[in-house]
């Protein structure tokens, strides 16, 4: 019997299945089936993309939670505490949920480590299991479920879901997903399953097509692109205030507000938007507009261009983690800050476009301090390091993060940047408020 949470987190992430990602929906659908199919107690949102999905997570959650519902959500990573990445109406997951939620499963998963080594559950796979039978058990109205990685074979896919969204295509984990676009999305459009309505974001053509034959091929009828049936029109950004109007076949909303920065945003929030009308066109309701705008109000997505004060600086985290991640970032400096000294602190896993990135961030900054991530896949950081010395002259590496951020804010300037991964971003974001890790 698991007893705190520590050890819970060290059973799931230490134990044979361990962090490596396992592609695939055997090990998922047995592990749900074991546990009573917790997935088909409630309706889904499943969102995927190559960026944008946890936002548009968020975004869809909060519109949900100020219509009444309960709402669950479940994204990934989590920036400091696992409990993060579960959470009804707002509230994360408690300790006391989670490891009494990690005890009913145990003897399912040991049953599943008995038959063989490959159907030894991995972390994502418990913590998705876990998450949709914490949701099964509150008995929410809706879920909201961003995939962990791609779609197709994500453990997130056990569901049968009521509306699929596919915010962006992009290069990002092609080893796994695949080396073009239309690869890239034949793995994202796999979430899309019969009856679905579907809600694509902003999305290039080649990509739309291979979607398109997937939605063909399981018979949807319902689709709203980006662009076509929905968009955003006036958007207007200052930091932790943006705007935006909106307009979709079944609405027109004017002067929506939001906290969340990053000119990505108007996107993410649209699109959203898009989702929830088309969860309840599926059962003949409409949006308040109203509960919609107050709903996105307070909208925010920690570590994402999230701007914070910290020992009076003003200390931007932005987990721009692939190289549409790093444009971005760019457009966001350039709209918000062009004319202000910057410094950054930047981590990049040893797995990523490292050089493509850095180019494209290099001259933003004044002055850059290269760390390394806290993760198993960043071994060497001083790659990053060399890099860069060929783009900006300004730049030291300082393999400890806390270490190098306390040297960052030694120097003075008007804004301080965390970037590259969101496993940094997290470790300084916990460090700042003085989070507890696990």
């Amino acid at each position: 019997m698991i007893s705190n949470l520590k050890d819970a987190v060290e059973y799931i992430y230490n134990r044979r299945g361990g962090t490596r990602i396992k592609y695939g929906l055997e090990r998922i659908n047995k592990l749900c089936e074991l546990l009573g199919n917790p997935q088909k107690d409630f309706p889904v949102i499943h969102v995927t993309g190559t960026n944008g999905k946890g936002s548009t997570s968020r975004a869809i959650h909060d519109i949900l939670k100020e219509h009444g519902l309960k709402v669950g959500i479940f994204t990934s990573p989590h920036l400091t505490h696992i409990s993060e990445r579960i959470r009804i109406n707002g509230k994360s997951i408690t300790n006391k949920d989670f490891i009494e939620t990690l005890n009913d499963m145990v003897i399912p998963i040991e049953k599943m480590d008995s038959i063989k080594d490959e159907m030894s559950p991995s972390f994502f796979e418990i913590i998705t299991a876990l998450a949709l039978k914490y949701f099964s058990h509150n008995k929410i109205d809706v879920a909201v479920l961003e995939v962990g990685l791609g779609g197709r074979l994500d453990a997130t896919n056990v569901v049968l879901s009521d509306v699929s969204v596919i915010t962006t295509v992009q290069y990002d984990h092609m080893n796994l997903l695949g080396n073009t676009l239309e690869e890239i999305a034949f793995e994202k459009a796999g979430i899309i399953k019969k009856d679905n309505n579907v809600v694509l974001g902003k999305i290039n053509n080649s990509s739309k097509k291979v979607i398109f034959d997937r939605a063909t091929e399981v018979g949807i009828k319902n689709f709203f692109e980006f662009d076509k049936n929905y968009n955003f029109s006036n958007p207007a950004f200052s930091l932790n205030w943006n705007s935006i109007s909106y307009k979709s076949p079944f609405n027109e909303i004017n002067d929506i507000i939001f906290k969340a920065n990053g000119t990505y945003q108007p996107y993410n929030i649209s699109t959203a938007i898009m989702a929830v009308e088309s969860f309840f066109e599926k059962r003949d309701k409409k949006i308040d507009i109203e509960k919609t705008k107050k709903g996105l109000r307070k909208f925010t997505w920690e570590g994402r261009f999230e701007l914070l004060e910290y020992n009076n600086k003003n200390v931007i985290l932005e987990g721009a983690h692939n190289i549409s991640g790093a444009l971005a970032l760019k457009n966001s400096i350039k709209t918000y800050i062009k004319n202000f000294k910057k410094a950054a602190l930047v981590g990049i896993l040893d797995d990523k476009d490292i050089e493509s990135m850095l180019k494209i961030i290099s001259n933003e900054f004044d002055y850059i301090i290269i760390t390394q991530v806290p993760n198993k896949r960043s071994n060497n950081p001083e790659l990053a390091y060399e890099i860069l010395k060929k783009f900006n002259k300004n730049v030291v590496f300082i393999k400890n993060p806390i270490e190098a951020f306390e040297r960052l804010l030694s120097v003075p300037y008007d804004y301080y940047f965390i970037t590259g991964s969101l496993y940094l971003v997290g470790k300084i974001r916990g460090y700042m408020l003085n989070l507890e890790e696990i």
